[in-house]
């Protein structure tokens, strides 16, 4: 019997019955991608700014870093700044010159469209309808840890997911190589939740699997280790240094700080996340998992590999922003929403088929709705939001700071990733400034125990520890207290904080 038959049987009849082929699919798709941009462009919280400062210096300078004049290691996903780059350039060779944002915008539309048009296959693939692709785009965009940090590596996360979800089903080894490669150069520790799914899927095994998904990322970390001084990039020492936000943690995160943002939107993130492992738990039967041999062990793999994320996590000791429950929560949500497409009865005759799935999408776009509040459109803030000003106040301030500041060096004041895009300036704090990561890194490392120090010397080997922070001029401060007599500012009045002062001031 030849590897096709093995590895690529055709589709149930049931399921080539469906109007939901993937192309359909990835049309729905990459339409909704697009409607949710232009709900959310106006609303890009900070980080996702810097992401967008990282594109623009690799278009416009091919240089790796948040500002122009320093390089830098703090773009947590590699793959995410490459290929907004590579959009982003491709985009500048037509009218109107670099503008990442709009490449932000085109790859909205693509990661849309391939996670519809995976998630559409792999339905198929299980003998229900593609329509189960709309359930799973709307819960994935209504859930609020993933659009509150559009700009982010979220989208990038989930299309990835459903995209390996989909090459363990149909037994697609090589696909399954390539995108764990993606997924790990998307973030190094995805690697927990493709391990489990390839461990779990026989459908998969083998060498290539492995070998396909090294040579895909292990390049990227050869490079970064030895032009940039780190493997790794240096979100980790200063995540894991920042520890929390008080008392709030990424282990109690989702009690001490989400809950407190509305129990609504917090259930739009996590029912579909317990849905998944109620579907892991019904799978992990004998008998059920007998029934759906080539299902089983991916839906389950990805159960269990986004509770190892949250585990790691929560060992970590790291704050809780947003996205670092979008692993958990969308790994849990693919299974809940395929895994529940596999488990529901099909339905005779099949047109009725799409009814469910249909009705969840709904669902999933009402709450979404309704959990937006009372935001105007487009959104001037995410549904989640913690900065010290909204994004449309911090991209006024920072064009009017790049131009008091001309070429001196400015101090950030503790959120930098809009300010820096905005002054096209010399704005500095350890994302952009390597000399103060530095400092983080001997910090970091003195107070790790053995075994983390040896593997954060052998990371850090080809570090320049005597790469010394710029001199700044200047310095922005925000507060909520008196501000210093003679020196320029600017209201603010974020929901997350209240009303405050950014003030601007010489240093010296």
């Amino acid at each position: 019997m030849s590897r096709a038959a093995v590895h690529d049987p055709p589709e149930p009849t049931i399921a080539r019955t469906s109007r939901w082929t993937p192309a359909v699919a990835a049309a729905v798709g990459a339409a909704v991608g697009a409607g949710v941009f232009l709900l959310v462009h106006r609303a890009l919280i900070d980080d996702a700014y810097i992401t967008l400062g990282y594109v623009r210096n690799v278009v416009t300078h091919l240089h790796w870093g948040l500002i122009a004049p320093e390089t830098a290691n703090s773009a947590t996903s590699p793959f995410n700044v490459l290929s907004l780059a590579g959009v982003t350039w491709l985009l500048s060779l037509g009218p109107g010159g670099v503008r990442p944002v709009l490449g932000l915008a085109v790859a909205t539309v693509v990661w849309c469209a391939l996670l519809a048009g995976w998630a559409a296959a792999t339905a198929r693939r299980l003998g229900r309808s593609g329509a189960w692709s709309a359930a799973l785009l709307a819960v994935v965009l209504a859930n609020p840890f993933v659009n509150s940090a559009i700009g982010l590596e979220v989208l990038p996360i989930a299309a990835l997911l459903t995209g390996l979800t989909w090459a363990a089903v149909a037994g697609r080894p090589g696909a399954f190589g390539l995108l764990a490669g993606l997924l790990v150069l998307t973030r190094l520790d995805l690697g927990l939740v493709v391990a489990a799914v390839f461990l779990l899927s026989p459908a998969v095994r083998g060498w290539r699997p492995p070998a396909i998904a090294a040579a895909v990322a292990l390049p990227w970390s050869a490079v970064s280790w030895w032009a940039l001084g780190s493997a790794i990039p240096d979100t980790f020492v200063i995540k894991t240094l920042q520890r929390g936000f008080g008392d709030k943690t990424f282990a109690n995160g989702l009690v001490t700080l989400w809950l407190d943002r509305g129990l609504l939107p917090l259930a739009v993130a996590l029912v579909p996340a317990v849905a998944g492992l109620a579907v892991a738990v019904t799978l992990a039967v004998p008998r059920v998992r007998r029934r759906y041999p080539d299902a089983a062990g991916p839906l389950v793999g990805l159960v269990v590999g986004g509770l190892a994320w949250f585990g790691a996590y929560s060992l970590l000791g790291v704050p809780p922003y947003q996205w670092y429950y979008v692993p958990t929560t969308v790994a849990l949500g693919i299974a809940g929403v395929l895994g529940g497409a596999l488990l529901l009865p099909a339905p005779r005759p099949f047109a009725v088929g799409s009814a469910v799935p249909v009705g969840v999408a709904v669902l999933a776009g009402a709450l979404f709705a309704v959990t937006s509040g009372d935001r105007p459109l487009p959104w001037d803030r995410p549904v989640y939001f913690g900065s010290w000003a909204l994004p449309e106040e911090y991209r006024e301030i920072g064009a009017e700071v790049g131009a008091l500041v001309g070429e001196d060096v400015v101090e950030a004041p503790g959120e930098v990733g809009t300010l820096a895009y905005t002054c096209d300036c010399t704005i500095v704090d350890y994302f952009s400034d390597r000399g103060i990561a530095v400092e983080l890194v001997a910090d970091r490392t003195e107070e790790a125990g053995p075994v983390m120090r040896a593997l954060l010397d052998a990371n850090f080997a080809r570090l320049d520890r005597d790469d010394e922070p710029l001199t700044a001029q200047w310095r922005l401060r925000w507060t909520q207290g008196a501000v210093p007599a003679g020196v320029t500012t600017w209201p603010t009045d974020s929901p997350a904080t209240g009303p405050g002062t950014l003030y601007l001031e010489r240093i010296g």
